[in-house]
């Protein structure tokens, strides 16, 4: 009888991760439908409901780093965009999308705000943590860009 037991009890827990699982694709899908039709206030609904319901899937991550998206390029609010961002590399360090979102830090802070200290930080971290990526060369350059503004702006300040 235990060993009956057991095999319900397996196919029952199987059977409700499918179901979040399903559930959250929905609720995933349905928000990329929002995004793809721009009404970002109905996704961002829905990314943030993933977040909450299901933590752990997959679709977290993307959910924290597309509502980043959606404040960085549709709303130009560059202060939640890196608030989401930090989130995503606290929650998620070893994500693929970690590391996407160490260098569009670094890349916002350089690009849209002019806190290059912050931006250099951001791009050092990036190439202690991930030498050998595709993306060094890029962070390098941004680096080698950032080190003239500092400059200059060193040499102003040390003119006062």
């Amino acid at each position: 009888i235990m060993r009956y037991y057991n095999y319900w009890l397996s196919i029952l827990v199987f059977l409700c991760s499918c179901s979040k699982t399903d559930e959250c694709n929905v609720l995933w899908s349905k928000a990329i439908n929002y995004y793809d039709t721009k009404d970002y206030n109905n996704c961002m609904v829905l990314l943030h409901d993933i977040i909450e319901q299901y933590p752990h899937s997959s679709k977290s991550p993307q959910s924290y780093y597309l509502i980043s998206e959606i404040y960085l390029n549709e709303y130009k609010n560059y202060d939640i965009s890196i608030e989401y961002l930090k989130k995503l590399i606290s929650l998620y360090p070893n994500n693929e999308l970690s590391k996407k979102s160490l260098f569009t830090l670094a890349y916002i802070y350089g690009n849209y705000i002019d806190s290059f200290t912050e931006s250099t930080e951001y791009y050092n971290k990036f190439v202690e943590k991930y030498p050998n990526d595709d993306l060094i060369p890029s962070v390098l350059y941004e680096l080698k860009n950032l080190e003239s503004i500092n400059v200059k702006i060193d040499s102003l300040v040390n003119k006062l």
